[in-house]
Order: C-alpha cells, then sequence, then structure tokens
C-alpha cells in the first residue's frame, strides 16, 4: 500500500497552493531567515537582540520559536498569565491562520509555546503563510531537531558556532542532513563566529573550514558540506559587558539593545544590513527623508 493512498487528491492541491502561496510571499519583499547553532552558541542572542534591532528600524519583525526548550516562552512571557495564554496558543492558532502572538513592542511580534509542546510546530506551511501574510520579516529560533522544511524555505540560514571547536562535528552533521534534503547550502549558508577570542592554534577562517566538511566519528569517511573559500562569515568578539547585559536583560524578560556595547551594536547592525538589505535601505531613505522634512 502506497502512503498517498490515504492523501486525497484535494489535500495534496491544497499543500501545493500553500507552498506556491508561500514562494509568492517571499518575492513581495518579505524575508525569512533562520539561526541555527549548537547549546550555548548564542542562537537566541542573536535571534532576540537582531529582531529587537530590526523592529527599532519600524520593520514588522516576527520572532517563531521552533525550538524545543522554548525559550521565548520564558523571556517573553514575563510571567504574566495573559501573556502565557497568548505564548500557549500562538503557534497552534499560526497553523489555523491566525496570527496573535506575543506582541512585545508596536513592530516585534514573538510566537513560541509551552516547551512540553512540539508538533505544532511540524505544519511549516501553514504556520509560514500565517506568518508571511502578517509581517515582513520572521526569525526563526531554530534546534538540531526543528523539522528541515523551515531550513529550506528560509533565505539565509545562519550558523552561529563559537571557538569551541568540539561543538562544531553535531553542526555538520545538521548541515548534512540538509544536504540530503536537497537544501542549497551554498546560496544560504552564513556563519556567526561568535564569542570570538584569540587562541594559539584556532582562527576564524579555521572554525569556517571545519564547518565546511562533515567527518564521520568514526572517522570512516568525509564529505564536503561547502566550498570554504566562499562561504560569507563575520567575526563577533566576547566582549563581557555584552554578555552580561544580556543575561540582565533576559533575567528582567526586556531585550533591549540600545544598552549593549557600542561594538556589539555595530556588529547587529552589519548583520540587520545583510537579513535584508532593502528593508534596511529603504528605512534609511524615509530617515532622510524626514531629517530633510524637518529641516525646511
Amino acid at each position: 500500500m502506497n502512503f498517498l493512498d490515504n492523501i486525497s487528491k484535494k489535500d495534496i492541491e491544497q499543500y501545493d497552493d500553500k507552498v506556491v502561496m508561500i514562494k509568492d510571499l517571499l518575492k513581495e519583499n518579505r524575508r525569512l531567515v533562520s539561526f541555527v547553532g549548537s547549546s550555548q552558541s548564542g542562537t537566541s542572542f542573536f535571534v532576540n537582540t537582531i529582531a529587537s534591532f530590526l523592529a527599532m528600524q519600524g520593520i514588522e519583525v516576527a520572532i517563531l520559536d521552533a525550538t524545543k526548550n522554548k525559550s521565548s516562552y520564558f523571556i517573553y512571557t514575563k510571567n504574566e498569565e495573559v501573556l502565557r495564554r497568548t505564548a500557549t496558543e500562538s503557534i497552534d492558532n499560526l497553523s489555523n491562520g491566525i496570527a496573535n502572538g506575543i506582541k512585545v513592542n508596536e513592530h516585534l511580534t514573538v510566537y513560541t509555546s509551552l516547551p512540553a509542546k512540539y508538533d505544532t510546530i511540524k505544519k511549516v506551511e501553514p504556520i509560514l503563510q500565517t506568518l508571511l501574510k502578517n509581517h515582513t520579516l520572521i526569525l526563526v529560533d531554530c534546534d538540531f531537531d526543528t523539522p528541515m522544511t523551515y531550513f529550506s524555505y528560509s533565505q539565509e540560514i545562519y550558523l552561529v558556532q563559537t571557538m569551541d571547536i568540539l561543538t562544531i562535528q553535531p553542526l555538520t552533521e545538521l548541515l548534512l542532513k540538509m544536504k540530503n534534503n536537497d537544501i542549497q547550502l551554498e546560496n544560504k549558508i552564513r556563519v556567526i563566529v561568535n564569542k570570538y577570542v584569540t587562541l594559539e592554534n584556532v582562527s576564524e577562517r579555521e572554525i569556517v573550514s571545519g564547518i565546511s566538511f562533515y567527518n564521520d566519528p568514526s572517522m570512516s569517511f568525509m564529505r564536503q558540506l561547502l566550498n570554504k573559500a566562499n562561504v560569507k562569515y563575520c567575526v563577533v568578539p566576547f566582549v563581557l559587558e555584552a554578555y552580561t547585559k544580556y543575561l540582565n536583560c533576559v533575567a528582567n524578560c526586556n531585550i533591549d539593545v540600545r544598552s549593549f556595547p557600542q561594538q556589539v551594536v555595530q556588529m547587529l547592525t552589519i548583520i540587520a544590513n545583510n537579513i535584508c538589505p532593502a528593508l534596511m535601505q529603504n528605512r534609511q531613505n524615509n530617515n532622510l527623508a524626514n531629517n530633510a522634512e524637518e529641516v525646511m
């Protein structure tokens, strides 16, 4: 018996329509970007701070928490019962065409759920369709269990990697899985070398090179994943003040990048310009126009 026997022609047509609609929406100056990395690499840090930074520019941003531990649930619900109820139902609602997440501010909305509730996130097409109809930029906070389809639809995939070489292998295993699912890595992958410190025998280029190849743990085979010479990457230094500020933001349930050190804000600006150059340029042009009107 073929597994398709249980799927009606109508179901297949509706699925195809949703796929087409997602691709059409992404052509309308909307952006879908995923972030993923090993535990403690700083993935959620970049999702939260970049989302906050871009929302400050007036861009309509949504965070989709597609991780199992759902750190967004604990940060953005602020221990308030009303926000907890909203969070618990927000991804379920997305899959049913309703965009009702936690409204952090005028331009930032967060969609998350209870950590134990994971099945709904697998309804990728209806979730993305709803998000793209209601927001300009979607940042997906991913882990190694996030459904592959999110990476497939993403226009860019940011790999967050520290100088800890022991955490590279599981990341390359995920990349191999992507490659085996026919996800075009060369055009999508960007690397953030996070918490960079100077080491005697390891440089940022060697970190990027390590990510570019999958080595089987038994060393029985190696497979090239990326052309290491062409991988786009940026280096974010370890700044104790920034780390402390972020921990305070998390503890206070309020991500505010305005309090961050200037060198970190500069890196967030670079990444933000890379994620949505057209949107940032439009915003800058609008600011210039507004300033000119004020002068006149």
